[in-house]
Order: structure tokens, then sequence, then C-alpha cells
């Protein structure tokens, strides 16, 4: 007789604070066949220091080993036995693997479910203070400058709020080139969410890019949100941007000109540049 299959349990965990584990979440962890984790280490310290056992078998799951592991925890679920699937940190799939074998788990119909909790996306989000009905989870910022500044330029007119992930050595050049492309828009600067020194410093790219500019680069993991782009009708036609443009460029220079312009219509940087390099010509 053939075992009914069992099931895939894509289960979120702490990103800092040990009481955002679910009583649900941590029952289901309790009681799994397999955990299926990012990295075991993670997991069974964090089940120790929640005070939690289990029986059940440790098997790591990530990007490098999916295609060995995905077919032995398919079998497993055809056996009827139930699968976890953990990150270390926060909710699986959220810029962590995964995807493929819940993905393979419906393909061949066996039940999937989600044991919802604690996600750096949400949570900053939740407390940002902008837009909420639309968003994009955006992921990591590029190790490149030059990788950054093409998917910053993609994202630019988006209605929006985007939120980003970014090492906290490269964000204030990061920063800096997004106040470059988005313009001044608002934007909040998410640091250590749910733990013991969390704090949030929101004001415009402008003055955040100034900020993180003369500091030391801040400790931790950092999310940062920024506003989308305005849809309605423009305040300022690329007519009434090139006469600006055209005033202050008589008596001072492009660069400052630029920034003035800039500062004062709230439009990107980038495309006032763009008109004043044609004004030069």
């Amino acid at each position: 007789m053939t075992a009914k299959p069992g099931q895939l349990a894509v289960v979120s965990t702490p990103i800092g604070n040990l009481g955002d584990l679910s009583p649900r979440a941590a029952e289901t962890l309790e009681n799994a066949d397999i955990l299926a984790c990012e990295d075991t280490r993670m997991t069974r310290k964090l089940l120790a220091l929640c005070g939690r056992t289990t029986k059940a078998t440790f098997m790591p799951y990530h990007d490098h080993n999916g295609h060995l592991m995905r077919p032995k925890l398919l079998a497993a679920i055809a056996e009827g036995k139930t699968v976890a699937l953990v990150s270390d940190a926060g909710t699986p799939l959220v810029s962590d693997p995964g995807y493929k074998l819940v993905a393979s788990a419906h393909e061949r119909g066996f039940r999937v479910t989600a044991i919802p909790g604690p996600s750096a996306v949400l949570a900053g989000l939740a407390s940002a203070g902008l837009p909420s009905d639309r968003f994009l989870f955006a992921g990591f910022v590029p190790h490149s400058g030059g990788a950054a500044k093409k998917i910053f330029t993609q994202f630019a007119d988006l209605p929006v709020t985007t939120i980003w992930f970014d090492s906290p050595k490269r964000l204030a050049k990061n920063l800096a080139l997004m106040a470059e492309i988005f313009g001044p828009r608002m934007a909040v600067v998410a640091r250590e969410l749910t733990k013991l020194h969390e704090d949030y410093h929101r004001d415009t790219l402008t003055e955040l890019a100034d900020l993180f500019g003369r500091t030391d680069p801040p400790r931790g993991e950092v999310v940062v949100l920024v506003e989308g782009a305005n849809q309605s009708e423009p305040a300022f036609d690329d007519a009434m941007l090139k006469s600006m443009l055209e005033e202050e460029m008589r008596v001072t220079s492009l660069r400052d000109a630029v920034k003035t312009v800039t500062d004062v219509s709230g439009v990107p940087r980038r495309k006032i540049y763009q008109l004043a390099i044609e004004l030069e010509k």
C-alpha cells in the first residue's frame, strides 16, 4: 500500500528577537520529520536558545546543494513525511534559497503550507512611515557600483516603495547614488530590526547620504526603503527646467546649477544633468 504523501512546511524564524518564534512555528519544528536548513548549525542553535527539542533529521539545503538534496526531500514527502524548510533567519525564499523545492512539491501534488512570521522586509515597511499600499522588494544592492547604478535606474520611475538590503560598508556610497538617480525622495534606513539596538533614520535621500557619508559605517544588518516616483502631472516640464538651468548657469558652474534646480524642482538629478548637458552643447 502506497503511503499517503506528507507535506512541505515553509517556516519563518526570528530575525533577531527570539520572542518572535511563534508557537505554531516551534511546534512545526519540533514535530517535523526532516528539517531542511540553510545552515543546520543555525537552526540547532535557535532550537537550543528557545529551549525546544526535536527528533527531526537535520539536512542542509541551500543554493549549492539544492540539485542533490531536492530529490531526497521530495522522496521523503512522497513517503508521508513532513519536511520543514528553514532559512538562517526570517521567511524562507525572501533573499534565501528554497523556491525550487516549493515549486517541485507543488508540481508533484504535495501539500505545501507556510508558517508566517518574521520578515525584515515587512518589519521595515511597517515601521518606515512610507506608502505601503504598493511596494517592491528589490533584494540586495549589487556589490558593483555599475550594477547598482543600473538597477537603481531601472527602478527609479516605479510608483511604489522599494525595499533594499544593503551592506553597512557600502551604505553611504549607495545612498549617494540613490540620491543622484531617484532625486530627493523620502527614505528610511532601518538597522538591526527587532534587535536590542534597532534604530531608524528617516529623511530625504540627499540628507541621508550626507549623514552616513560623515559617520563611520553602522553596525549590523541594514534595510533601506525608498519612496516611489510621483506619477502625478509634473510641476516642472522640460522647457521650464531648461529655463531655470539657463538662469543658474549664467552665474554659476554646471554642477552647482544642476544641484540648485534639482533641489528646487524635486526632479531626479540624472534628468536635470542630462538637460544641462544638452544646453551646453
